[in-house]
């Protein structure tokens, strides 16, 4: 019974994501770099998450991702790379869980059952994982071949997202973003100052806030999530500094049918709650890596309000 009620969720949520693109409600930001230079920025955020891991025992535990240890954060990453050039390289136009070979139409798991069973599978030391050296291989290799896949799709071919347009364009952001969030795991272990160009954090930044406002990605956050309030209640995460087109500020409103996200270039959007850092810090709050207190943001308003919304909207 519980295999057939968890089907039952992951149908409705494919035809969720399918219906609410048709109705137009899933539109993203559209991206703000060059295909080209989210490519780049893939490769070189591998890199340098693989180059800070090599003095990092594996076994460590990831202070930002409780339950994971760097070997764990490693192996998720790769896995991340690989299915995602699966999904492209397919040219899927339905949704393939992590480990699939093919449209998961049949498959009884949730999503976080599966990432979670197929971490597991992988738990196990390689020595791929193990060696330094092929560490640093294993990561900017699954980063190659991602770039080789989203640079083989032309822009008008159709291909699964989450959400938004179901293009490839979904992907290279994607890839940035999950890739620079787990780097600064790494570098928050390693005790090294995590920075992006401004540009680059911002368009993460938006890439990960666009999504609480996209009712198709519900199934990708926090299981939590349902549970933010729908009281009118409104948050902004705001840029200390502006980005090239001046919108820097992202304004969160927790209305009774929905979370609705509005980017603008206001610098004071009222708000019950307003979050304003540095674009790479702005970045590690919206993810949870970075709490509130800590000296380099500032915090105005309902406390008690943001450090809820950080708990049930982000994971």
């Amino acid at each position: 019974m519980d295999a057939v009620r968890r089907r039952h969720r992951l149908a409705a949520a494919r035809t969720d994501m399918c219906t609410d693109h048709l109705r137009g409600e899933t539109d993203m930001t559209d991206p703000n770099l060059t295909s080209s230079r989210y490519t780049s920025e893939l490769r070189r955020e591998a890199a340098r998450l693989a180059d800070a891991s090599r003095g990092i025992p594996l076994s460590e535990p990831v202070t930002t991702c409780p339950g994971w240890t760097l070997g764990d954060l490693v192996r998720h990453v790769r896995q991340g790379h690989d299915w995602a050039t699966t999904i492209l390289t397919a040219r899927s136009t339905e949704l393939i869980l992590p480990g699939d070979q093919g449209a998961a139409s049949g498959d009884d798991k949730s999503w976080t059952e599966r990432v979670a069973e197929l971490g597991a599978q992988d738990a196990a030391p390689e020595r791929r994982v193990t060696d330094p050296a092929l560490r640093t291989r294993f990561l900017t290799e699954g980063a190659d071949r991602l770039v080789h896949a989203i640079d083989g799709v032309g822009p008008e071919v159709p291909i699964w997202a989450p959400h938004g347009k179901q293009n490839k364009e979904f992907w290279p952001r994607w890839a940035v973003f999950e890739t620079a969030v787990h780097r600064a795991d790494v570098y928050l272990m390693a005790g090294l100052p995590f920075e992006l160009d401004n540009d680059v954090a911002l368009d993460c930044v938006d890439f990960c806030v666009s999504a609480f406002g996209a009712p198709a990605a519900r199934p990708f956050l926090s299981p939590l999530f349902s549970q933010v309030p729908r009281g009118g209640e409104t948050l902004s995460f705001r840029s200390a500094e502006p980005s090239a087109d001046g919108a820097s500020n992202w304004l969160i409103t927790c209305a009774p049918d929905g979370v609705r996200v509005t980017r603008s270039t206001a610098e004071s959007d009222p708000a019950e709650a307003t979050v304003v850092a540095t674009p790479s810090d702005l970045l590690l709050v919206v993810k949870g890596r970075l709490r509130p207190e800590n000296p380099r943001m500032t915090v105005l308003g309902d406390r008690a309000l943001l450090d809820f919304w950080l708990s049930h909207a982000v994971s």
